[in-house]
Formats: structure tokens, C-alpha cells, sequence
């Protein structure tokens, strides 16, 4: 079948029923199995990218024996289980199934679908060779999301230059891991190329999520929760005198309730000193860097062109295909 041109939302309920069958198989424990289908029922809510970016490498790179049903669905899982631990440090999303369980058994089934996430990723890779390299990329990749998510919780990030070290490494990291899964599973080695346009997705991926998120006035604000971004970072360097309520807040020295009935003035600074106009740009920036080089890489075009269009503009590439036949 032409995946190309299939219902990525079908793509979507495969995925999630690939991660429902792997959590059946593996997962003895019926209370473990309960809330793990659970939570991946939770997620068949969301777009799952990171699950449809592996299964798009795999076809991209000319894959034949691999199994990129499989490795999407691992690959979905671990993102699950980071979402779950994120979550439980952040104490940020009260709604959430894994936030109304006992918290110990909320943690032993992030890291149990942690575990099932790496099995399932190496199973689909067929070629022994490759899924040696690729536990050793795996874990590699882990490593360093685990360190940009510490200086996440630290707060460590205190200018630009550090802000964008931290998404690299907490969530870039896994946008590369993703990418390079599904031209492994497809046979390829991993591939410095493919890292260097997944990186700059997932850079401009985190800034598109630093501009949504900063104009929330829920548990999910990063005002609210007091959490670094590029456009609130941009938003603090540009304010005057009659914005110092927010640095404040921000910084601790008034709580909550001098806040709550400010969203209006909050979007009002946003506007006026031009934080979310800059994230918005640096966002934008990340992605064509992401376009270039992914239009530079030996793959077939339909494939780079359903990449595109999954993500939500196929503009660019498209147009390059024009002018490359007219």
C-alpha cells in the first residue's frame, strides 16, 4: 500500500493498536497491562509524530525486511513513558491517567514501558548488526534527553544560548532518535545527516510549543508554572517598568494570586515587546534549516514530500518539485 498518499490518522490507530498488542504480549501484571492500556489510550488522543516519523524513514530509505510497524510503536512508547515521568516531576497535569494512580505505580509503569519500548525498537530492526549499533544509539540518545530534562527541572537555562543547548539535548535528541530508528530499521547505518535536519525539527517542534504553551493560562502555562522558554526569556529582556508584575512572578516574589486575573495584560506585554513574534521566527528558522537539508538528502522525493505534508506544510518542497519539472 502507497503510504504516501493513506490517511495518516489510519497510520495513527496502527500505531496505537501496535502498542496496545506489544503491552498484551509482554505485560503479565494485569494491573500493569491495565494501566498501560490506559495510558495509550490516552495517547490515541494525540498526533503520534515521533511513531509516524520512524515508519516515514523506514519507507524513505528504501526499507524491505524491517518490521516499521513495530519500531514506530516502540518508539511511541518510549516517547509515552517520557511523557509520563515529565509529567510526574512537573506535577502539571492533574487530568492525566498515570496522575491518578498511586504514584508508585505510576513510575514503575513509565519504566516498564521504558523497557518494553527498547525491545520493540530492536525487534523491528532485522539486521543483527545494526541492532547492536542501534542499542548503542538508543541508549546514547536517552542519555542525552535525560540530561537536557535535568537542566529542565534545574532550571539551568538562564539565556538563549542555554535555552537551546537544553531542547537540543531533552527533546531534539529524540526527534533525531526517531528519524535515524526507521532508516535503521530499514537497513541503513545511523546517519549523521539524518540527525543534523531531525535535530533542526525537533528544535523548531519545541519553539512552536514555547509559543502555544506561553499564551495558556491553565496547568500547561509556562508562565503560570514559572518554566523557561525563548519567547518568555525574550519577554523578560523586553519588558518595562509597567511589566515588572511579571518578573515578579516569574521570579518568585509574588505568588498566584497577583497573577490570576492578568492574562489579558500578560498577551498584551506579549504583543507589544514582540516575545511571541520572535519565538513564532526562531521557530520558523529551525524549520526551513529542517526543509534544506532534508530537500539535500538521496531519498525518494514522494517520501520527502509525504514527510512534509504530514508535518503540516508541504509548501516548500513542492514548489522546489515544480520548478525542478517546469
Amino acid at each position: 500500500m502507497d503510504w504516501v498518499h493513506n490517511d495518516w490518522n489510519n497510520l495513527n490507530v496502527r500505531i496505537g493498536e501496535a502498542m496496545k498488542s506489544l503491552i498484551r504480549e509482554r505485560f503479565q501484571s494485569l494491573r500493569l497491562q491495565k494501566h498501560a492500556l490506559d495510558f495509550v489510550e490516552d495517547k490515541l488522543g494525540e498526533v503520534m509524530i515521533f511513531g509516524s516519523l520512524t515508519f516515514v524513514h523506514y519507507h524513505m530509505y528504501g526499507g524491505i525486511e524491517g518490521d516499521p510497524l513495530m519500531t514506530a510503536a516502540g518508539m511511541e512508547l518510549l516517547i509515552l513513558a517520557t511523557d509520563i515521568l515529565d509529567d510526574l516531576e512537573d506535577g502539571d497535569a492533574p487530568a492525566k491517567p498515570w496522575m491518578n494512580i498511586p504514584m508508585p505505580e505510576s513510575l514503575h509503569a513509565a519504566t516498564s514501558i521504558l523497557t518494553l519500548a527498547q525491545q520493540a525498537m530492536l525487534q523491528g530492526i532485522k539486521d543483527i548488526g545494526l541492532r547492536g549499533e542501534f542499542a548503542e544509539r538508543l541508549n546514547n540518545q536517552l542519555l542525552l534527553s535525560a540530561n537536557g530534562q535535568m537542566m529542565d527541572i534545574a532550571g539551568e537555562a538562564k539565556d538563549e544560548d542555554g535555552y537551546v543547548e537544553m531542547i537540543r539535548l531533552k527533546s531534539a535528541s529524540l526527534f533525531v532518535l526517531a528519524c535515524n530508528a526507521g532508516a535503521m530499521c530499514a537497513g541503513r547505518e545511523w546517519s549523521p545527516d539524518i540527525e543534523a535536519y531531525a535535530e533542526a525539527l525537533g528544535l523548531s517542534a519545541q519553539m512552536k510549543n514555547d509559543v502555544r504553551d506561553l499564551v495558556r493560562w491553565d496547568d500547561k502555562s509556562d508562565f503560570l508554572g514559572r518554566k523557561i522558554s525563548l519567547p518568555l526569556l525574550y519577554l523578560m529582556e523586553s519588558s518595562t517598568e509597567q511589566d515588572s508584575w511579571i518578573i515578579d512572578y516569574f521570579q518568585g516574589r509574588s505568588g498566584a494570586e497577583a497573577v490570576r486575573d492578568r492574562q489579558d495584560q500578560f498577551r498584551e506585554a506579549l504583543e507589544r515587546t514582540g516575545a511571541l513574534l520572535y519565538g513564532t521566527v526562531m521557530g520558523r528558522m529551525h524549520y526551513n534549516r529542517f526543509l534544506d537539508l532534508l530537500d539535500a538528502m538521496p531519498a525518494e522525493d514522494r517520501w520527502k514530500e509525504g514527510l512534509v505534508r504530514m508535518l503540516g506544510d508541504d509548501s516548500r518542497i513542492n514548489d522546489r518539485a515544480l520548478r525542478s519539472n517546469a
